[in-house]
């Protein structure tokens, strides 16, 4: 056994060779820039091999080595010293570790080399650590057990060069068994994604994270060939992410895929994350008495772990071990204080939030910026003991801490929204106002305001303004005020409509290398300056003889170096590509702009919906009004859902309306903006939540007095309603002038050939229910799964009658086989006026999980991989397309359930987003499936009025259309009618339209 001395040994120069791996990549080592050196030690290292990072080599003093008695006393201290370091400690936060075992003359100088065999916490995957003695210091060398030859080579040992043959044999002794090999670059490239992952979620952008945790799936998946116990941990990381962004079904699915692979598993600590995950996703559904259960277990599972790691580091005489369960155990305890806190535990709460931050004061090594939750909760708690002052110190150390470590981005503004609640709830409106004002300031300078606020974030703001408002007896004092709250209405998108703008952004940037470069380039910036910013953090946060400012000042000049760069490729993009950033990167629009793009007696009217409490704003030319809405997205949802079911089939026959219930909808929407409506004829609504999948014109404006469908003062008999998917949308439209009129007056597509059958009845299971549990996860659809669909035969009238009306030939009519994706993109598109599609739109969830909204067409009869063809024309696939169409209609198609299941009505937003990006002015789309006799009736006349001299815009036209069928006894029900909107600014007409002269008769068209 080779006895320790104390020989000098060299740091690592700059860059050095570092051997190859098991793989035979060729490895170096360098120092990692911008990373603060403990005095005395050498500069941390990462081993780079093919231009990626495998490993990592830090350091750490060894002090009193010489004076150790014997050679296992002076074990036993290396080992001491390794488990009491900073870099073991930051290690715990990624790896599990067993005991170490002594390789003796594999260190430097043929001593001693202690080597710990871990694996991560992310699909425990085998992680070697390697603890070289270098005199003062200790050596921490880490990566893969692929890695191990160049691992060695960068602690100095003799053994790097050995054989391959003799390295497997001394992982099997570190193991006590053989290793399976996975290869090593496949590996740097998972924890790289892995990393990217974290960070973006971190920075609270969790699209850029949901799309790094996929990365990472897919290299598991493809390179690696990973189990499913395996890739639990980053399937998990998925689910909470999608989770976090609204879209529960798929999150849902993802939790149920991963739910076996995790009990399969002997890791308690997967079991604990996943609670605690199924706590957050819990709360993000609103189910807060699931969520605070699944708190409350995870923080009984974090809080044993934590103990027994404890425990472990006290038989080890290591204080490190146990840190990072400590650290978990403080993140459920925070989630645990806020749900208590909604339950109104609010002793619990505090109980909790305290014992968080007393972990978190004591373990320093742990990030500082989890401390800012225990703060906010700590925060949230005091105002609910009326303990308004001490919310506000909370509060404010919260932020000094957010804005250290994050900036002015996404994670500050929440914690000034928390204030500013503070300030709303405790009655001192004017500064939660002046808070909320910084919000937006803040708003206003991000890239783009996408997925940063919830409604619920907002609400206080408008409650505030509100209350203001009550008090204000000027009327141009109480206007501005109102003025001034415009932003908050236009903050908050539905996470199905991001979602489908993200993925048409992804295929247009993917589609124009041009666009890509530039979005790349952005993406780039925004990683390089979070990246800085975090390091900054972590290095301002270190005790003062740890610190460098050298390297502060450095990081800092990163930052905002990456800040500027990323604003550039920004301007850049906006100037090429403006409809792509309109799309992509939308921002908030002024209020003079909203004002002078409407004309007078017109309005716009959009929503915040809150978890308890609602507000509408009414804008016209010269008034702005913010009214409360008493009920919440959950009681507006049941009351919307109420009027849909009454305009289901049962039994065969249409259920009755209820007439009273749509009236007592309409006072709660619209009845506190009476006097303000009572001068506008043309409405033009911004729909958002459960109010997406309501058509306005069904609201009854005043009480019924009778049965009569056709007396009923339907709120289409005295407004022109137009529904906009963004008041960006809106603006963008108006402003937009086609660069040439198109020739062509109609290009149909419809009765696509399907094999499926429709459900009989109400308790029978449909085709579409039967579908919702496939979860296609790439790839084109299978054309099996599309030809169970109910066909459409009636459709082939319908298109019938419009092309009659608009005298176009048969040939714009591509019906049953012709009805193909390959027809669609054969044709001039941007050459036709109307663009008409009578077939099945299909919403995200109903056939996979993770899916956009898109039309069915005839799926391909031969084998086909590639989705361009496959027969769903998905959203992402519109928005590539070029349009110049006046018009486009979406008819025969369910795009809102009545269980509003997969958010129909703010998917049919995100498709019309599609729509007009690709070049189409205005939409007409159907809320549910018409019979298609009553459709061909409606457009007829639609087509008909437009054609006709001081026929009015597509708005008025539909409007009369509508008037016409209440009229009649026989489509008086608002299952006939109501279910059109139009979709867009309302103004347009198809040009030109000439009606004389039909060319066929519907019977006579193929």
């Amino acid at each position: 056994m080779a006895a320790f001395a104390t020989p000098s040994v060299a740091a690592p120069p700059g860059r050095t060779a570092a051997g190859t791996t098991l793989d035979g990549d060729t490895c170096v080592t360098a120092p990692l820039e911008n990373v603060a050196t403990e005095p005395g030690l050498p500069p941390n290292q990462e081993i780079r091999c093919a231009g990626l990072v495998f490993g990592s080599v830090n350091y750490a003093p060894l002090i009193g080595l010489a004076a150790a008695p014997g050679d296992r006393a002076r074990r036993d201290l290396i080992e001491k010293r390794f488990l009491d370091s900073r870099p073991f400690a930051e290690l715990q936060q990624r790896v599990e570790c067993s005991r170490g075992k002594w390789i003796d003359g594999a260190g430097p100088g043929g001593l001693p080399l202690l080597a710990v065999p871990c694996t991560l916490r992310d699909g425990n995957w085998l992680h070697l650590v390697l603890v070289a003695s270098m005199g003062d210091h200790i050596a921490i060398a880490d990566g893969g057990p692929g890695l191990l030859p160049s691992m060695l080579a960068a602690v100095n040992s003799p053994n790097s060069a050995e054989a391959r043959d003799k390295h497997l044999a001394t992982l099997q002794k570190i193991w006590g068994r053989p290793v399976d090999l996975v290869a090593s670059a496949d590996m740097a490239r998972l924890n790289a994604a892995l990393r990217a992952g974290r960070l973006a979620n971190r920075m609270g952008q969790f699209a850029d994270a949901e799309a790094s945790f996929r990365q990472a799936l897919n290299i598991q998946t493809s390179a690696l060939r990973a189990s499913e116990e395996a890739m639990s941990s980053t399937l998990l990381e998925l689910a909470l992410n999608v989770s976090n962004q609204g879209r529960a079904e798929e999150a849902a699915a993802l939790f149920r895929r991963a739910a076996p692979a995790v009990q399969a598993l002997t890791s308690d600590v997967l079991r604990a994350r996943m609670t605690t995950y199924q706590a957050w996703d819990a709360a993000n559904r609103a189910d807060f008495q699931a969520a605070l259960a699944f708190a409350r277990e995870a923080t009984a599972l974090w809080r044993r772990l934590a103990e027994q790691a404890a425990a472990r580091g006290r038989e080890e005489g290591s204080s490190n071990l146990g840190i990072a369960e400590q650290g978990e155990l403080a993140n459920a305890l925070n989630l645990r204080a806020r749900l208590e806190l909604r339950a109104n535990n609010v002793t619990q709460a505090y109980t909790a939030a305290s014992e968080a931050m007393l972990i978190l004061n004591k373990a320093d090594t742990l990030p500082s910026w989890w401390k800012t939750d225990s703060l906010v909760a700590l925060g949230e708690t005091s105002v609910a003991q009326g303990r308004l002052s001490a919310a506000e110190t909370y509060f404010n150390a919260a932020l000094k801490l957010r804005r250290q470590s994050y900036g002015d981005g996404p994670q500050t503004i929440q914690v000034l929204a928390a204030l500013g609640k503070a300030y709303q709830t405790e009655n001192v409106d004017s500064a939660a106002i002046a808070t909320f004002r910084e919000v937006f300031k803040l708003a206003r300078a991000l890239p783009s305001t996408a997925g940063v606020f919830s409604a619920e974030m907002l609400v206080p703001y408008a409650a505030a303004v509100v209350e203001t408002a009550e008090t204000i007896k000027d009327p141009a004092e109480r206007q501005a005020l109102f003025a001034d709250a415009f932003d908050a209405f236009q903050l908050v998108q539905s996470s199905v409509v991001d979602k489908t703008i993200a993925q048409a952004a992804a295929r247009l940037s993917t589609d124009n290398p041009v666009i890509g470069k530039l979005v790349g380039e952005m993406q780039d910036q925004q990683r390089a300056h979070d990246l800085a910013l975090t390091k900054l953090a972590q290095e301002q946060t270190l005790p003062d003889s740890e610190r460098s400012s050298l390297v502060e000042n450095t990081l800092a000049a990163q930052v905002a170096d990456a800040a500027a760069k990323s604003k550039v490729a920004k301007a850049a993009l906006a100037a090429q590509f403006p409809n792509y950033e309109r799309l992509a990167l939308p921002t908030p629009v002024n209020l003079e702009v909203v004002r002078s793009a409407l004309k007078p007696r017109e309005g716009v009217l959009s929503f915040l919906i809150g978890r308890d409490r609602s507000f509408a704003q009414l804008i016209t030319r010269d008034t702005v009004q913010i009214t409360v809405i008493p009920e919440g997205e959950s009681g507006l949802r049941d009351a919307v859902m109420r009027l849909r079911r009454s305009l289901e089939i049962e039994g065969g026959s249409i259920n009755e309306f209820n007439l009273g219930e749509a009236s007592k909808l309409h006072d709660m929407l619209l009845g506190r903006l009476k006097s303000t409506l009572a001068g506008v004829d043309q409405l033009i609504v911004v729909p958002t939540g459960p109010l997406s999948n309501l058509p306005f014109g069904l609201l009854v404006a005043t009480p019924p007095t009778t049965a009569n469908y056709a007396e009923a003062d339907w709120l289409v008999r005295t407004k022109t309603i137009t529904h906009a998917p963004s008041l960006q949308a809106m603006i963008a439209l108006r402003n937009a002038r086609p660069a040439t009129l198109p020739r062509r007056p109609l290009l149909a597509f419809g009765d696509p050939a399907l094999a499926g059958r429709a459900a009989a009845r109400k308790e029978d299971v449909s085709p579409m229910s039967l579908l919702a549990s496939n979860c296609r996860q790439g790839g084109p659809m299978p054309a099996a799964l599309l030809e169970a669909l109910a066909p459409l035969p009636d459709t082939t009238r319908e298109l019938g009658v419009v092309a009659q009306t608009l005298n176009a030939s048969s040939q714009s009519l591509f019906l049953g086989h012709r009805a193909t994706e390959a027809n669609l993109r054969d044709q001039t598109l941007d050459d036709y006026r109307v663009i008409y599609f009578a077939t099945h739109g299909l919403l995200p969830g109903e056939l996979r999980c993770q899916a956009e909204p898109g039309l069915v067409l005839t799926p391909p009869t031969a084998a086909n991989d590639k989705r361009s063809f496959d027969g769903l024309l998905e959203s992402s696939e519109i928005a590539s397309l070029r349009l110049n169409a006046d018009l486009v209609v979406l008819s025969a198609c369910n795009t809102a359930s009545s269980d509003n299941r997969f958010g129909g009505g703010d998917a049919m937003s995100g498709l019309a987003e599609a729509f007009f990006y690709a070049g189409a002015r205005n939409m007409v789309v159907t809320h549910w499936q018409v019979p298609s006799a009553a459709t061909a009736e409606l457009m007829s006349m639609l087509f008909t009025t437009l054609a006709k001299p001081g026929g009015g815009d597509v708005s008025d036209a539909l409007r009369r259309a509508q008037l016409t069928l209440i009229a009649q006894r026989q489509t008086a029900h608002p299952f006939f009618w109501a279910a059109f909107v139009v979709i867009g600014d309302g103004q347009s007409r198809p040009a030109s339209v000439n009606l004389a002269g039909a060319i066929s008769s519907p019977e006579a068209l193929p």
